[in-house]
């Protein structure tokens, strides 16, 4: 008894050892999206700053496919010594609530560690092609021109999809949905006009009015975003019931990894996102930092999946 209670204490002290040393070798960051896209570039610089506060390289690795659903999948299933993490979209919350059964459990087979940002909303925009400066134009333009409108998502149950199906249960409206292989390809349909609107970052919608290649309409936070002031929210164009829906990212590990390191990288990313510079770089985004602890992140991700349920259920997007 004495042997094994002595060789348990060993083993316990060594495991100790092991966390406090960590880490001694490269991180990897999965992105479970293609390379270019709006978590690619926070993955990057976000990445790049937890280089330099852990001391050791953080490694950007790109499993794309099924709305992140296949590299969310390789995290949950990778072994939680804290060299693995995963930075999801809202995806994540999303995926939970509109499939029926996925390869991994959203809440058991993850350990949250702090949600890096959040976004002002999605933003409506259309084709400058469209006679129509404002949600009252369009909901007119759409009433008397019916089946004649469409717009493009990144896929079947993205953000974009879930604003886009809100808008038509909250004003009647028959808009066609054609959903793409992601946000970047619809954005680029709507200039091209090939599809008459869409719903994108803030980021990528300042940029479109900029350069005068689309026309900014609403935005479906429940503020304003500080780079496009002009562009109202759903609900002061006078549309309720899309005010919830906005976008977020956040790093997650494996479940079972040591809460030790868990914490070690909520700490040292609070610290990289207060930083002036994170957050120029952020507000150039037009996203904002959080920071969050592993507590309130896995509680913010637990209610994010009960409230997309529910806007799922309103937009009558079925579950697959």
């Amino acid at each position: 008894m004495f042997i094994l209670s002595a060789l348990l204490i060993a083993q316990v002290a060594y495991a100790q050892n092991k966390q406090s040393q960590w880490p001694d070798r490269p991180i990897r960051m999965i992105v479970p999206f293609s390379a270019g896209g709006p978590i690619d570039i926070v993955a990057r610089r976000v990445g790049q700053k937890l280089s330099d506060a852990l001391k050791t390289p953080v490694v950007i690795d790109y499993k794309a496919g099924a709305n992140g659903l296949i590299g969310a999948d390789y995290v949950a299933k990778a072994a939680p010594d804290g060299y693995t993490m995963l930075i999801m979209t809202g995806s994540f919350s999303a995926n939970a609530a509109l499939y029926k059964k996925l390869p991994f459990d959203p809440i058991k087979d993850f350990a949250p560690i702090s949600q890096v940002y959040r976004t002002y909303g999605m933003v409506l925009v259309v084709n400058n092609d469209l006679p129509v400066n404002s949600l009252k134009d369009l909901i007119a333009y759409g009433n008397a021109n019916p089946g004649k409108l469409s717009y493009g998502s990144g896929g079947y149950g993205n953000a974009s999809h879930l604003v886009g199906e809100l808008l038509n249960v909250q004003t009647g409206l028959s808009i066609l949905h054609v959903p793409y292989k992601g946000l970047g390809p619809a954005f680029n349909e709507v200039v091209a006009r090939q599809v008459d609107m869409t719903y994108i970052s803030t980021a990528t919608a300042a940029n479109g009015i900029k350069e005068n290649i689309v026309k900014g309409i609403a935005i479906s936070g429940t503020a304003r975003s500080p780079a496009i002031p002009n562009v109202p929210t759903f609900t002061e164009a006078g549309v309720k019931g899309v005010d919830q829906v906005f976008g977020w990212s956040g790093l997650f590990y494996p479940a079972g990894t040591p809460k030790l390191i868990v914490d070690k990288v909520q700490q040292a990313l609070a610290r990289v996102l207060s930083e002036p510079d994170m957050k120029k770089q952020f507000d150039d985004l037009g996203i904002m930092p959080v920071g969050s602890s592993s507590a309130e992140f896995s509680k913010f991700v637990t209610q994010d999946i009960e409230l997309q349920a529910q806007l799922f259920k309103t937009a009558n997007i079925s579950q697959q």
